[in-house]
This record gives C-alpha cells, sequence and structure tokens, in this order.
C-alpha cells in the first residue's frame, strides 16, 4: 500500500538507471516532479486535489491516537503522538519517506518572524500581545502559543481537562497552520506573477497549486466520512458539529460553511488550472478575495464554538482554547472591544456571569470578521440569532437613508494595514498593498463569483472624483499630476523599507488625509450634481456616502462617537482627537465640529426630501469647507510638535505634518498663495536647508486665518492649545463694510510687530 509519492520516488530510481535518450529534453528528476505533480488525493466529502498531500492529510489520524490515548487514560502515550508523531509521514525531494514524522508539536511551534507575511498569525500576535509590547517581543512571547498551552494540558497529570488537548490540537494548531497555508499559496501566487516559475523549482519552496492543497488537507483530514455520521478529527468535522448546533446545515446535513469552503477551493482550483496561472492580475484579487473568504468561514465556526462551550457549564474548561482561536483575530476590529474580551475570556477564568456582556461585544465583532448574524444563527433556543445591520444602521448618531453600511468599513481596511505594518516584512509589505489595492472589509456585493469589494485605491482613482469634485483641477495643479495620493502609497510600497516608522506614517497619513478626503470632496460634488440634475441618480446615495466615509464603522452608534479615540480612524476620529488638544469640545465631550457637521448632515436629508437643491447647494458647501477644519487643526498641533526637531529626525511627526499640510495646500494655493508659501517653508521637506517649522507654529496657524474666513468657517473651531491660537488676529482686525477682515499683507505685519512687541517685552523681563 504504497503511496503516490512513494511509487514515484521508485519509479524515479528505475528510470535513473537507464541512459537518457538524446531525444529527451527532461531529468528523471524532472520526470518525478511531473508524476508527483500529477497525483491527487480524493476525500470522501467530494474534492479532490491538484496535488498529492496523502500525508499531510494524515495528521488528522495523530489527532485522532491522541484522543484515544486521553480518554483512556494514558497519558504517555497521548504525549508521544503529539512530540513524536505517528501518521503523518515526511518525504525528501525525491519522493523518499524519512524517519521523521510530521508533528502537531512542530506545527505548533512554526510560527515565528518567518510568518509575519501571514495577516492572520500577524492579527493572532497582536490580539495576544501587550499593549506596550513591541513586534518582536510579541513574537518572541506569543509565536508558540498553540504549542505553550497544548503542552501545558498535557504536563499536567492531576487535571481531568487534560482530555482537551486533543481538541485544542486541532483548534489552535492546524487551524492556524490550514490559514498559513492559504497565505502561503498566496504569496507563492505573487511570486509567479514576478516571474518566478515553480516547474523550474526543485525543492517545491514555492508552488502555490500545492500550497493551497495542503490547506485543504489540513482542513478535511483524513478518513472524513460523509453523512449521517460526518465523523471525522480536523476542521471540517469540528465545523459540522458547530453547525448542527446552530442549525446552520443544507438539505442533506452539511455545514454550510463546510459548502462554502468547498466551493471557494474549488474556484482556486479552476485559476490553478488555467495555462498561466497567477500571472494575471485579476487570478492575484480573486485570490486574495477568495483567502479572506474562507477565512471568515473558518472563524464564523470558531466564534459558535466558542458561544457553545460559555453556554454549557459542563464544558467551560473548552472555553479558553476557543477564546484564544479567534478573540485575537479581533485585533483587526474595533480596539476597544477587543480589549474588552480579551480581559473577559483571556486575561482571567471565564465566569458564567459574564456571558450576558459578552454576548453583545461578540454580535458587535462578526460583520468585522466577514460573518453575519444569519449565518451564525440561533443556538437552540437558548441564544437566539441577532439582529444584523439595517439600511438605516446608525453612525455615531447619524441614520442615513440609503444603504452606505458597506462604504463605512473602508476604516477597517485602514486599520487592518496600521495593524500589519507594525511588522514589518521584507515582501513589498504584499498583504498591507492587498488590503490597499483590493480591500476586504467593505463588501459591495458578495455573490459567489460576482464578489466586489471598495477599496482605498479604487476611492484614490474612482472618476468621482475626477468629474464632481470642486478642488480636484486644484489638487492636480498643485500636485502636477492626477492621483498623487496613490501615486506617493504605491511608490512607498515598492520602497520596501522594512523598519522606517516614518515610511509607515506616511502611508497611513496619505490614505488618511488624502485619499479618504479627496474621495469624500468627489461625493459632496456628485451628490450636489445630481440633485441639479434631477435624473435617476439618487444624490441622497452620495450624501449619506459622505456621512458614512466621515464617521466611519469604528465609531459605532452612539451620539458623539465612540468614547475611546483609540477606535476610530476617520476625520470624525481626527476632529474628536484635536477637540481635545485644541479645546473644541461640546458639552458631551466630542468635536463641535462633528456637533455641528451632524446638523449639516441631517438638513441636508430634509432638503433632498422636499428637492429644496438651492439650499442643498449652500450645505454641502459648509459641509465640504468643514471637513478641512480638522486637516487644518492637525498641520498646526504637528507644527508645535516638529518646531525644533532636526530635519533629518526620525520622528514621524515630521511625516504625518507634511501629509496633513499637502492634503490642504491646494485649497490654500487657491484662496491665499502667500499664505501656502508659509506653510509649505515650514512643514513641507526639501533639500534646501529645509528647517522644520523655522517661523514657529504660530506663523503656520496664522497663515489659516483668511483661508479659514474664505470658506466660512472661523478660526473658533480650530481653537488654541500650548500657546498657540489660530484667532491671534482677531484683536488685529478691523471691520469691512462685507463683513470681512483687512487684507493679509497689512495683518501679517501687524502680526509681526505685535509679536516683535511681545519677544522684546519678555527680553527686558
Amino acid at each position: 500500500k504504497r503511496t503516490v509519492v512513494q511509487q514515484a520516488g521508485l519509479l524515479y530510481a528505475w528510470c535513473s538507471t537507464y541512459p537518457t535518450s538524446t531525444s529527451v529534453t527532461y531529468s528523471s528528476e524532472d520526470f518525478l516532479y511531473t508524476l508527483i505533480e500529477m497525483a491527487t488525493t480524493s476525500f470522501e466529502v467530494g474534492i479532490n486535489t491538484l496535488t498529492d498531500v496523502t500525508a499531510i492529510s494524515q495528521i488528522a489520524l495523530d489527532v485522532r491516537d491522541m484522543a484515544i490515548n486521553l480518554k483512556a487514560g494514558d497519558l504517555l502515550a497521548a504525549q508521544r503522538v503529539y512530540t513524536q508523531g505517528a501518521n503523518s509521514a515526511l518525504y525528501d525531494i525525491y519522493g523518499q519517506e524519512t524517519l521523521d514524522k510530521l508533528t502537531l508539536k512542530s506545527m505548533g511551534q512554526a510560527g515565528g518572524s518567518e510568518w509575519i507575511d501571514d495577516p492572520s498569525f500577524t492579527f493572532q500576535m497582536l490580539g495576544l500581545q501587550s499593549v506596550q509590547d513591541s513586534a518582536d517581543e510579541a513574537i518572541s512571547k506569543h509565536a508558540n502559543y498553540a504549542d505553550y498551552y497544548i503542552s501545558t494540558l498535557l504536563d499536567d497529570q492531576t487535571t481531568a481537562q487534560n482530555a482537551a488537548a486533543a481538541q485544542a490540537a486541532t483548534i489552535l494548531t492546524v487551524h492556524m497552520n490550514a490559514m498559513h497555508k492559504l497565505w502561503d499559496g498566496f504569496i507563492d501566487c505573487t511570486m509567479v506573477q514576478k516571474g518566478y516559475n515553480p516547474d523550474e523549482d526543485q525543492t517545491g519552496k514555492i508552488n502555490p497549486k500545492r500550497k493551497y492543497d495542503e490547506f485543504i488537507a489540513l482542513y478535511v483530514g483524513a478518513e472524513q466520512s460523509l453523512g449521517p455520521s460526518w465523523e471525522g478529527y480536523l476542521l471540517y468535522a469540528l465545523t459540522q458539529s458547530a453547525s448542527k448546533k446552530f442549525g446552520t446545515v443544507d438539505d442533506n446535513g452539511e455545514a454550510l460553511v463546510n459548502k462554502d469552503i468547498r466551493g471557494l477551493y474549488e474556484w482556486v482550483q479552476r485559476i490553478m488550472s488555467e495555462e498561466d496561472y497567477c500571472k494575471r492580475d485579476e487570478s492575484i484579487s480573486e485570490l486574495w478575495t477568495i483567502n479572506n473568504r474562507i477565512i471568515a468561514k473558518m472563524n464564523l465556526s470558531m466564534m459558535q464554538m466558542l458561544i457553545d462551550y460559555m453556554h454549557d457549564e459542563n464544558e467551560f474548561y473548552l472555553v479558553p482554547i476557543y477564546a484564544r482561536a479567534i478573540i485575537p483575530q479581533l485585533s483587526q476590529c474595533r480596539t476597544s472591544i477587543q480589549r474588552k474580551l480579551k480581559s473577559y475570556l483571556l486575561d482571567k477564568e471565564y465566569e458564567r456571569e459574564d456571558f450576558s456582556r459578552i454576548m453583545p461585544l461578540l454580535q458587535q465583532s462578526y460583520d468585522c470578521l466577514g460573518f453575519t448574524c444569519e449565518q451564525i444563527g440561533a443556538y437552540y433556543d437558548k441564544v437566539a440569532e441577532c439582529a444584523d445591520y439595517t439600511v438605516n444602521h446608525p453612525m455615531a448618531g447619524f441614520v442615513p437613508k440609503a444603504d452606505v453600511q458597506t462604504i463605512s468599513k473602508v476604516d477597517l481596511d485602514m486599520h487592518a494595514i496600521r495593524q500589519l505594518l507594525k511588522f514589518p516584512t521584507e515582501a513589498d509589505n504584499i498583504i498591507p498593498q492587498m488590503y490597499y489595492k483590493h480591500g476586504r472589509a467593505a463588501v459591495i456585493d458578495d455573490n459567489k463569483y460576482g464578489y466586489d469589494v471598495m477599496s482605498l485605491q479604487e476611492m484614490a482613482r474612482s472618476s468621482i472624483v475626477e468629474q464632481w469634485s470642486p478642488y480636484y483641477s486644484d489638487y492636480v495643479s498643485y500636485h502636477g499630476r492626477e492621483f498623487y495620493a496613490d501615486s506617493v502609497i504605491m511608490n512607498e510600497f515598492k520602497m520596501n523599507v522594512e523598519t522606517d516608522t516614518q515610511q509607515d506614517a506616511l502611508l497611513l497619513s496619505w490614505m488618511q488625509f488624502g485619499v479618504v478626503s479627496e474621495y469624500m470632496m468627489g461625493l459632496l460634488g456628485s451628490a450636489d450634481q445630481s440633485c441639479e440634475d434631477a435624473n435617476d441618480d439618487d444624490p441622497t446615495k452620495y450624501w449619506d456616502s459622505f456621512a458614512a466615509t466621515y464617521i466611519g464603522s469604528l465609531e459605532g452608534i452612539s451620539i458623539g462617537g465612540s468614547d475611546q479615540t483609540i477606535d476610530g480612524f476617520m476625520l470624525w476620529n481626527v476632529a474628536n482627537r484635536r477637540a481635545v488638544s485644541f479645546d473644541t469640545q461640546n458639552d458631551d465631550y466630542y468635536a463641535e465640529i462633528n456637533d455641528e457637521m451632524l446638523e449639516l448632515l441631517f438638513a441636508g436629508q430634509a432638503q433632498l426630501l422636499k428637492n429644496d437643491c438651492p439650499n442643498f447647494e449652500k450645505t454641502v458647501s459648509r459641509a465640504l469647507h468643514l471637513m478641512i477644519v480638522p486637516l487644518i487643526q492637525s498641520v498646526i498641533w504637528y507644527a508645535i510638535k516638529n518646531e525644533g526637531l532636526d530635519a533629518s529626525s526620525n520622528d514621524d511627526g515630521l511625516v504625518i505634518g507634511e501629509v496633513a499640510a499637502k492634503s490642504v495646500l491646494p485649497i490654500v494655493e487657491k484662496f491665499d498663495p502667500t499664505a501656502a508659501r508659509i506653510i509649505e517653508r515650514n512643514m513641507v521637506r526639501s533639500e534646501d536647508n529645509f528647517v522644520p517649522v523655522v517661523d514657529g507654529p504660530q506663523e503656520v496657524a496664522n497663515a489659516f486665518y483668511f483661508v479659514l474666513d474664505e470658506i466660512g468657517w472661523g478660526c473658533d473651531y480650530v481653537g488654541h492649545t500650548e500657546g498657540v491660537d489660530a484667532c491671534q488676529f482677531d484683536a488685529l482686525m478691523m471691520p469691512r463694510e462685507n463683513g470681512g477682515s483687512i487684507k493679509q499683507g497689512d495683518a501679517i505685519i501687524l502680526a509681526l510687530l505685535a509679536n516683535t512687541m511681545v519677544w522684546g517685552f519678555s527680553a527686558l523681563l
């Protein structure tokens, strides 16, 4: 009963004894790899792989043997299976079986710095680490989290709970390794696109077909049977058990998750069967989508099982296993919720009285992880199915009339990018780059083969911005090219400076201040134009999309947004953070700017309902220019922080301040070129003897005074901080007949005289 690999190895040995004909253009080794590539593995559940992955699938039998030995009380035998392996053979490059076995322990120790291109592993490290830990410290402490936990169970010979070790091997070790195979396959595919030829690699190190097949082998496992028993030992069997408890099976009794994963894997096979597989951009995009969808399905099952064991008081001892599998993955979601759940489920022993506090937090996380309340289902008659998002789901107190929940979730991609950049890689930061180029969270269409996601790059290059942003031509004129923000971001990704935090700051700042802000301007222009044209293009969807993009999904539903500024990423969050520093909070402790924006958003809805386009146009203009105020505050804030820094400093503030400045300079240039030069001289780095904030932060603040007047929002909305006052000119202003103020040149002279008097007085003191 030799395996196909063994037979191929014997055939190689036989072939190598014969002289090679001059007409043969490939070696015996090439012939061997062709045979191995042609060999496949069949699973009873209706899956046939493209390569032979029988050996790795037999790790399931190690889990089975561990469980049998633990049930019989033979702890030593279970430990031997775990540490030494029993069923999963390892082969050399010639197909010969080695003396070693693949072991669950080695799989549990596989994670490390070489896995940091794997976002699932990175999120796991981020979710397990303490707040103060660096990336290196997180990997050092937690890379072997699965092996450490399982070994602890197996070493404790006094506990009755060590029987859970076999299940923990599936949940913690096999689960993470299966996800890693998906990401390994994806990374291999990007290497193929760059020109690498896996057919010429006799080591098999880069082989996307095989990596995806190894994923399905670890998911299904050897000896997985069909219904009605669905008996098995790995993730497929576990998912069957979970789905039965939550009523999420099809008419044949198969878990909907398993059915979906099988379909997604078949989609991978179609891509891998193409003549030029992995060469097309479409293939990379599709595989990115497939990976994220499969992982969402896998996490869904983990969530179901966590809920099951939290509710069943006889099996509370299993809660830590499932909590370790799913709670760390929430590090890509709302930070405050992930930290609360970590405190309930990982930092201390689970307590049944916390169930009612934990469940709402888990349910708020479903959408971020990529599944719905309906897909989770109801847990028997004990935990009802929660309610999914509706069209008018509130965002920080604003209630949209159009379905814009999807677009609000682009902040999740920005948050994921920020998290992943904490773990620098050697591969062009390929995963953060994929989040930017293809997106994950903002799913527009989830049909099986028509999956469409809004991405940050799509926003950056949107025709909405090009056609309808009132300031589009000003941005092109100032930056000297179209889609400037996207160009900067993609160039930075290609530079691949591994540990440069300034590069990370630049990438995130351009997404936050550049890409999203310009896209919002386009949405506002589109809303105004649609109202004027009175065509079938509903202006409400653009207006509410602007609101969704300004607020984001991470703020929650409460008026004012999240009470934790660690949660948000959009301009709503920027305004709230700056309000604390600039003393511009309202009585409810969120930004006056956001309070004003909420009023404008509701006013715009009412005007559209009455088709009052003249007044709606005014509201659009007010909202357009109000959203610029947090950007102006950010420029002033970093002018304060950057004063005194050397031009060669590695401080992130130099980069963030420059990007914030460049995000508003096209508008400043339009209204006040003199002010633009002042801001450039102080905030925009150059090679011409640049000195950060050479004129002082107050001069930067003063430069915005007349621009604020032109755009219709006074300096009071900017506020004051650390001795810098955006309204310093107010005391110098002389009223004009039209309610404006004196000319900038005169005001600058007066301001300089005033500052000279202050400096002189200080010198006398």
